[in-house]
């Protein structure tokens, strides 16, 4: 079975990128997103995150699918999963 999470690359080294005004609390978040179809209702995506147009975290793939009732293979978390554990996060 293929692994359901995986890291694919290793954050790059955490440089000071300077953010909006001196004492401000101004953060810009930037993640992006790949996904591509593996077949039938199983989906891979690649996430990382950036500053400044440079990847600022390590990046990520993550499977989901759907389970046999709609036509998936259950191989994976469902989408919905993913985001409802995200909300808890």
């Amino acid at each position: 079975m293929d692994e359901i999470v995986k890291k694919v690359a290793e954050a790059a080294p955490a440089s000071a990128a300077p953010t909006g005004q001196p004492g401000s609390l101004d953060r810009e978040i930037r993640l992006r997103v790949q996904a591509q179809t593996m077949g039938r209702q199983k989906k891979q995506a690649e996430v990382w995150s950036e500053v400044s147009g440079q990847p600022a975290g390590s990046r990520w793939a993550i499977q989901c699918d759907e389970g046999t009732r709609v036509g998936g293979d259950d191989t994976a978390p469902p989408p919905l999963a993913y985001f409802s554990a995200a909300l808890a996060f």
